[in-house]
């Protein structure tokens, strides 16, 4: 069961996607090298629209919208339609898609979320392994050190997927929730395939720490060479 860990670690990645600078300024990434159709500077209100085939894009972050709203005295950062997001960092590859992204600097608090037709779609690849999110919205607070994802949720590596209707993590204290409509949990390891369902899924990433609460069901298949009476009677036992 180890294995299932990559699922809720993926969320420890998360926060690399929103492009925040070192300074912690989002808007540095705002301004003359942004390209677009259209450019409307509001010098009354503080704001910069781009609109039409918004780019943005250097050694390390790539921004695609079909329009980006920056409000520096407000401190608040919005792209819309088609929105596409991208990191590269050594060997790993992040990225994000939606509909709209929104943040406010000043209240430290965000959201992306998708349409009836696409959902919020987070990808994080290594060398070794892919992880997907997916889900209809996706808020995170904090410094990017809480999040919480509802519709259709879906995380899932190479060989492991978790479903639930809604789910939260708190970097911090390290505590992952899958809750609503009963999450199922079905993936394989080096031992065999397995499955869980229950009304709480929950991990502590601090301390490794699994639970299943509430009704919890489910199954464990064996590989041929771990059939063994000793290894069936731990099962039972």
């Amino acid at each position: 069961m180890k294995n299932i860990y990559l699922i809720f670690f993926f969320f420890l990645l998360a926060p690399f996607v929103f492009c925040q600078t070192q300074e912690g300024d989002i808007s540095l990434l705002l301004g003359g090298m942004v390209k677009s159709d259209r450019w409307v500077i509001r010098k009354d209100v503080f704001e910069e629209e781009f609109i039409g085939n918004v780019r943005y894009e250097n050694d390390v972050y790539k921004i695609l919208a079909d329009r980006a709203l920056s409000k520096r005295k407000a401190k608040e950062y919005e792209l819309s339609g088609n929105v596409f997001l991208s990191r590269i960092e050594g060997e790993t590859y992040l990225s994000l898609t939606a509909d709209k992204v929104f943040y406010n600097q000043r209240k430290d608090l965000g959201f992306a979320k998708g349409t009836k037709k696409a959902q919020v779609k987070i990808i994080y690849l290594t060398p070794d392994n892919i992880y997907t999110l997916i889900a209809d919205k996706v808020e995170f607070s904090k410094k990017a050190s809480f999040f919480e994802v509802s519709g259709n949720v879906q995380l899932s590596d190479k060989e492991n997927t978790l479903k639930a209707e809604s789910a939260t993590f708190d970097r911090i204290n390290g505590i992952f929730e899958a809750l609503k409509v009963r999450p199922v949990l079905i993936g394989k390891n080096k031992d065999g395939s397995y499955a869980l369902q229950a009304d709480k899924i929950t991990v502590n990433t601090n301390t490794q720490e699994f639970k299943a609460l509430g009704n919890s069901q489910g199954w464990i298949t064996l590989e041929k060479d771990l059939l063994t009476k000793e290894n069936l009677k731990k099962l039972k036992d």
